[in-house]
């Protein structure tokens, strides 16, 4: 960023607090390369948020078009589960206190626009229709659902292993009870760096992590896991993914070079026309790596992207 910036002023509109676990973690930087990791980040979490929204919708109807199949609507009113005493039975009551909260907030909102119009609004414990339901869930709903609770061999009424493959055509594990585990394992783990990138927190807070690399690998490890929870659901919805380069673009932000690049200690490969055979190699790895690189030509660095 230019000197010239007057960042007392920024700090203030961002808040001193958020700025200093920027501060604390990367030791030894200036201010501006500070506030450059600052857009960094905000960057990296706009990368990461497609997949994350590409995941969450894959994930909720992936579980829910063979639950309503099975169950009909509402169906988390209907299935049965392994009953626990106190707190671990959480994970069922959860499921259920999340629809109906789901439910509640479609109500209120239809109600707000019948209000609008002058109409006789609804009671409260109207159902509506139950595709609004599921579209208003939050994320956690769906870890609720796939938790061990409502897994059972041979019971037709538990949601789990019956409709396994309908709802993960790539199941990991020869045993249900393992792709059951792993699917678990993933979604509980994204839910709270999904929580995070929300509120554009550093993607890495709350996390043993004490590196500049640590902190790389721990993002392109949720990455992984982003991708690898897509691929067990849908083959076509990830192939989309990569179409779309969403994949590419989310590693090369939480890569060094982005982050060298925000900071403003980027390299770049210095090109001239009068070395075309190495502009062409360059091209070439260029198209083969699926990963943009920086350049200096003319005294000017440029980002180039293979389409």
């Amino acid at each position: 960023m230019p000197n010239s910036i007057r960042y007392h002023i920024i700090q203030n509109a961002i808040s001193t607090p958020r700025i200093e676990t920027y501060r604390k973690f990367f030791d030894g930087h200036s201010t501006e390369e500070i506030y450059g990791i600052y857009l960094w980040n905000k960057t990296l979490c706009g990368a990461i948020y497609p997949l994350l929204q590409a995941c969450e919708v894959a994930l909720r109807n992936a579980i829910n078009a063979p639950a309503v199949e099975r169950f009909g609507p509402y169906w988390y009113e209907t299935i049965s589960h392994t009953q626990y005493r106190g707190n671990d039975n959480y994970n069922y009551t959860n499921l259920v206190g999340n629809f109906e909260r789901a439910r509640d907030n479609v109500v209120k909102k239809l109600n707000k626009q019948l209000r609008s119009r002058g109409r006789r609004q609804l009671r409260r414990d109207h159902r509506p229709d139950f595709n609004l339901v599921v579209a208003a869930t939050d994320f956690s709903t769906w870890e609720y659902a796939l938790h061990t609770c409502h897994y059972r061999v041979n019971n037709n009424n538990y949601l789990w292993p019956k409709q396994t493959k309908k709802s993960f055509k790539n199941w990991p594990h020869q045993s249900s009870s393992d792709t059951q585990t792993e699917l678990y394992d993933i979604v509980s783990e994204l839910r709270p760096f999904r929580n995070r990138l929300s509120h554009h927190e550093p993607l890495w807070k709350g996390i043993s992590v004490t590196t500049e690399e640590e902190a790389l690998a721990y993002v392109n490890q949720k990455i992984d896991k982003i991708e690898s929870l897509i691929s067990i659901i849908s083959d076509e919805k990830a192939k989309y993914l990569n179409v779309q380069k969403l994949l590419v673009k989310a590693r090369y932000t939480a890569s060094k070079d982005m982050l060298d690049r925000c900071r403003y200690r980027s390299k770049a490969r210095q090109f001239s026309l009068k070395r075309k055979n190495k502009l062409k190699a360059f091209l070439r790895e260029l198209s083969t790596s699926n990963t943009p690189k920086i350049i200096e030509f003319g005294g000017t660095k440029l980002l180039i992207e293979a389409l």
